[in-house]
């Protein structure tokens, strides 16, 4: 088959790999990964950014070189690549005088924190406030009651100043739990999260899902101030909130520097993650099973490697393995020592 005759096979469009430009591997990858999620690269092709923000606006700027190459991306066909300098010079321009300086540097990075990164300043670009009242707490609600007005003016309060697209459909919320031993008061408090972190503990991918979600943690001199005494509590965490599209880091790097060569005992199976929940949650992703649609993966060690995506076409439902500018069909996603980020999404199959 010539070049000509597989430009029209539907099935190939899109399958486009990233020209690496000096130690960009961990940004090619990052950008497959997030192509997996359809509906936010539907809103990005789809959208008018012109009008968001000052055109000096700095997010801005990386939100419109985004979508250029996403577009170039989805209207290109294999064997083709595409080069991301222009998105790169924006990042690179972006992060002068920030935290994320080194962003700049040609030097090997962390796909996890470059995805966070991008996520967020997606999201500061196209984030808008919105009004919300507060519901009251009367005293004659049950337990269950109380604790999802709770629950949902948390997740309003946060979401009255940080409304957008990168929000509705990446983030989610934990409850926080602190455990008085001695009079028993629990106090609550909620964290929005745009990944899940999980170590490699345990026999199962559950198990390593629920050593990060239903940790349980001491805390020796716990200042009470329902009972006014220093006593032992327990620090619990559980999902009150779930998004459609979920990321799922795993802790491979530490501290010191050493990466976690465990093998993952992820199969791709559909995974449910209803345990976790906060019993009062009434969430509708708590009944709901996730299927995956893309894998970041490291190969190498602490001292040095190389980062590739596996990616499932949203079109012809095939995983396809993608090495900068390289895409070669895959029968079944990979799961080894070298899986680092899992992307899922709602299943679309009928529960």
């Amino acid at each position: 088959m010539n070049i000509h005759e597989e430009q029209k096979d539907i099935t190939l469009k899109g399958v486009v790999g990233l020209q690496n430009m000096g130690n960009t591997c961990y940004c090619n990858t990052t950008l497959q990964l997030l192509r997996a999620c359809s509906e936010w690269s539907l809103y990005c092709i789809t959208n008018d950014f012109s009008t968001v923000k000052p055109d000096t606006d700095k997010n801005k700027r990386i939100l419109l070189a985004y979508q250029d190459i996403l577009k170039t991306l989805w209207s290109a066909y294999k064997p083709a690549y595409v080069r991301p300098l222009g998105f790169i010079s924006e990042v690179q321009k972006a992060v002068k005088g920030t935290i994320y300086e080194s962003f700049a540097m040609p030097i090997q990075h962390d796909s996890h924190e470059y995805l966070v990164y991008l996520l967020d300043h997606f999201h500061e670009a196209l984030k808008s406030e919105i009004k919300y009242v507060s519901k009251e707490l009367i005293g004659n609600e049950d337990s269950i009651t109380k604790m999802r007005i709770l629950a949902e003016n948390g997740w309003n309060n946060y979401l009255s100043k940080n409304n957008s697209e990168v929000v509705r459909l990446f983030f989610g919320m934990m409850r926080k739990t602190v455990h008085c031993t001695n009079c028993k008061n629990n106090t609550y408090t909620w964290e929005i999260f745009n990944s899940i972190k999980v170590p490699c503990d345990g026999v199962s991918f559950q198990d390593w899902i629920r050593h990060e979600v239903n940790e349980i943690s001491h805390i020796e001199d716990y200042q009470c101030d329902n009972c006014k005494g220093r006593h032992i509590a327990k620090k619990l965490s559980h999902i009150w909130k779930l998004p459609e599209n979920l990321f799922i880091t795993i802790h491979r790097f530490h501290h010191n520097g050493h990466k976690d060569m465990t093998h993952c005992p992820y199969n791709g199976t559909n995974l449910s993650f209803k345990e976790f929940f906060a019993e009062e949650s009434d969430d509708p992703m708590r009944e709901k099973e996730y299927e995956l649609q893309g894998v970041c993966d490291h190969h190498g060690t602490h001292r040095g490697g190389h980062y590739t995506a596996q990616f499932k076409h949203p079109i012809s439902k095939e995983w396809w393995w993608f090495d900068d500018e390289q895409a070669n069909k895959q029968n079944i996603p990979r799961f080894s020592s070298s899986n680092y980020i899992f992307f899922l999404r709602k299943s679309s199959q009928i529960q």
